[in-house]
C-alpha cells in the first residue's frame, strides 16, 4: 500500500509523523519511505547525509530510465529510504513541460509494490507538481493537521484537489486514509478544532489526536522514531492506530 503523507501547510508534524509511522511498520513488515520534499527533512531525520554523487529522488523524478530501486538506501530500525535534498526543487521545474508529468512517480514506485508492504511518501508543504505526483502514485492519503482554526481552513484546497482527481477519472480510486490531528493540547482551541474536523468532514476517519510534546523535537534530534525514544503511550498510540488501519486495508 502506498500512502502520501501530505498537507500544503507546513509545521503540522508531517515528517515527524512519517518517521513515527514507518518506524512502527518496519518492525513487522517491509517499509519504504520516499522523501519527496526538497527540504530533505525526512532524510536528515533518519540520520542520512547525502554524499556527492549519491542518487536521490531527483534522479527518480527526472531520469525516465532511472530505477527507483537503485536509489534506495538502508537506515536504522529497518526503514528503507529514497532520500532527497534541495536538487529536487530543480527537478520539479524540469518536468513541468514533460509529457505525462504527473504520473512519473507512480510508474517508478509501482514495481516496488511486491517488495514493500508499505510505502510512505513525505510530501512538500505545497500543492505543486511534486505533491501531485505523490497523490497520483498513492492508494490513499494521510493528512496531518495541526489543531488550530487556520490550519483547518487550509485543508479545503487539498481536499478539493483530491476530489478533482477522482471526478476527472484521473485517479478515481484515491482514498483518504484519514486526518491526523497533531499538536493537541487541553485548550479550547484544540477542542474546537477537533469538533470542527468531525463536523466538516463527515465520513472521513479522524484519528486519535497526537498530543503536543517536547519529546517529538527531541526524538527528531536523536534521529529516532517516537516509539524508540519514549515509552509514553499517549504519544505512540495514535500512530499504532494508523498502522493497524493500514494493515486492515492491505
Amino acid at each position: 500500500m502506498i500512502i502520501a503523507v501530505t498537507n500544503q501547510k507546513g509545521g503540522v508534524a508531517k515528517t515527524t509523523s512519517t518517521i513515527a509511522l514507518s518506524g512502527l511498520l518496519a518492525e513487522s513488515s517491509s517499509c519504504l519511505v520516499v522523501d519527496f520534499d526538497p527540504q530533505g527533512n525526512l532524510t536528515t531525520g533518519l540520520g542520512i547525509k547525502i554524499q556527492p554523487g549519491q542518487m536521490t529522488a531527483y534522479e527518480v523524478l527526472t531520469d525516465r530510465k532511472q530505477s527507483a530501486s537503485e536509489t534506495i538506501i538502508d537506515t536504522e530500525y529497518g526503514i528503507k529510504l529514497i532520500p532527497a535534498d534541495i536538487s529536487l526543487a530543480s527537478g520539479e521545474k524540469q518536468i513541468l513541460t514533460s509529457a505525462d508529468n504527473s504520473r512519473i512517480l507512480r510508474k517508478k514506485l509501482n514495481p516496488l509494490r511486491q517488495e514493500f508492504a508499505h510505502i510512505l511518501i513525505d510530501c512538500p508543504p505545497s500543492l505543486g507538481m511534486l505533491t501531485l505526483n505523490a497523490l497520483m502514485a498513492a492508494d490513499a492519503v494521510l493528512i496531518p493537521v495541526q489543531c488550530q482554526f487556520f490550519a483547518l481552513e487550509g485543508l479545503r484546497q487539498l481536499l478539493e484537489t483530491i476530489e478533482s482527481l477522482r471526478d476527472e477519472d484521473t485517479h478515481p480510486n484515491l482514498q483518504i486514509l484519514g486526518v491526523l490531528p497533531t499538536m493537541a493540547d487541553r485548550t479550547l482551541t484544540t477542542q474546537d478544532a477537533l469538533k470542527t474536523l468531525k463536523t466538516k468532514l463527515p465520513g472521513v476517519k479522524i484519528f486519535e489526536p497526537v498530543p503536543k510534546s517536547v519529546q517529538f523535537p527531541e526524538s527528531n534530534l536523536a534521529r529516532q522514531p517516537i516509539h524508540r525514544y519514549t515509552t509514553e503511550r499517549k504519544l505512540i498510540e495514535p500512530y499504532q492506530e494508523i498502522a493497524r488501519e493500514m494493515a486492515e486495508q492491505e
